[in-house]
């Protein structure tokens, strides 16, 4: 029973809710290659999974092959919800939202890391057009009154889009735009530009995997990519801080949690946030002192920080 967002597979012992599984279908329309994870697993019966990559040349294939099948028997679809599947809706919905977060999170890493060419989807060569249609497309996608259902996105949706206008602000005034090229042309990003999109390419791989592994809970599998990211981007403390906190749910590996946590803050010295998980792993391993530390710290950054006076007044020396 396949679809589009996901298939459901018979299967006797199938793999536990939240597994990652490389698959590859032959079909009549030529193979279809995907990356998927267990959403629903009844023992027995089988087990649904929700496509979390595909090139777009393997979803064509599967839209074609697709579209000269006939629909899902009735008995079939009945079976999947039996053992809990999602209906072909639901998981195109749900891989659409997936899809979302990768291609923000790369234009969040673009928009620290990258060219303005790079962030609005042109290159040096792309004349006005082009540049103004990149610059409304992605304002369309990201502009946070597009997404208010999502607080938790607002601060890093305002951010980009900071960067996507200051992006367009000078790339659609020639003037501007020329001196931007000669900064390009002096710091050689022009001619390392394939050899950084390559190293990019990699960790926003690694970076995907990472999530894939978290979302599933498997802290294990996200501690082998974060690990990757670090050696990609050794003073990016966003990953630092994903790998402590993945680190610090194994106790064998939280001395190198706490490694990676002081790391992260000597970059990011105002982060209360991460300053609070870090003062969290030491109530975890007992030690007081070293909490009452960090709790101390953040009231510094943020004076009113409920939760951090709360906290502290628990951490007796």
């Amino acid at each position: 029973m396949l679809g589009m967002g996901g298939l459901f597979l018979y299967a006797k012992k199938p793999p536990a809710v939240g597994s990652i599984i490389e698959m590859v279908f032959d079909l009549k329309v030529g193979e279809v290659r995907a990356r998927a994870v267990v959403r629903h697993s009844c023992a027995g019966k089988g087990m649904g999974v929700q496509f979390v990559s595909m090139e777009p040349s393997d979803r064509a294939r599967l839209n074609q092959f697709l579209s000269q099948c006939p629909p899902m028997a009735t008995d079939e679809a009945a079976a999947a919800q039996r053992c809990g599947g999602a209906t072909d809706a639901e998981s195109t919905a749900e891989a659409e939202k997936i899809q979302f977060e990768r291609d923000f999170a790369e234009k969040l890493q673009q928009a620290r890391s990258g060219t303005y060419y790079q962030l609005l989807g042109v290159t040096s060569e792309s004349p006005a057009k082009a540049i103004k249609q990149g610059f409304y497309a992605l304002a369309r996608k990201y502009h946070p009154d597009r997404h208010m259902s999502k607080p938790e996105w607002m601060a890093p949706l305002k951010d980009l889009m900071e960067s996507v206008t200051a992006a367009y602000n000078i790339l659609s005034d020639e003037e501007k735009r020329a001196i931007y090229d000669e900064q390009l042309e002096s710091s050689g990003a022009f001619n390392l530009g394939r050899s950084r999109s390559v190293s990019q390419k990699n960790l926003e791989e690694c970076f995907l995997h990472a999530t894939e592994s978290l979302r599933a809970e498997n802290y294990a599998g996200s501690i082998v990519w974060l690990r990757k990211c670090v050696e990609l981007a050794p003073d990016e403390p966003r990953y630092r801080a994903l790998l402590a906190n993945s680190l610090a749910t194994i106790p064998q590996y939280r001395n190198e949690a706490i490694q990676h946590y002081e790391r992260a803050i000597e970059l990011d010295p105002f982060n209360a946030r991460l300053l609070h998980q870090f003062a969290e792993l030491f109530e975890e391993m007992q030690l007081a002192s070293r909490a009452r530390q960090m709790y101390l710290k953040i009231l510094e950054i943020e004076p009113n920080h409920a939760r951090a006076r709360e906290r502290l007044a628990h951490c007796k020396v």
